[in-house]
């Protein structure tokens, strides 16, 4: 299952829920206000590198913001 990043519009707060694909956008709940006023975020994913002996491997570097989901 994905993990998804989302944001309450009531307290602006964001967190993050493990959800099913088929379930991303129903029924979610801000955890910190109960508010059912919430948007998914557009996530990225970073992915550190495997090479032996890289200098970058796990570093996590280079992510792109993110923006709102509609």
């Amino acid at each position: 299952m994905p993990m998804y990043e989302y944001r309450c519009a009531e307290c602006g707060r964001e967190h993050e829920q493990l959800r099913r694909m088929s379930e991303a956008d129903t029924k979610v709940e801000c955890p910190h206000c109960g508010s059912q006023q919430v948007t998914r975020l557009f996530s990225t994913c970073c992915v550190g590198g495997g090479a032996s002996g890289g200098s970058n491997a796990g570093s996590g570097g280079g992510c792109a913001p993110r923006g709102g989901f509609s």
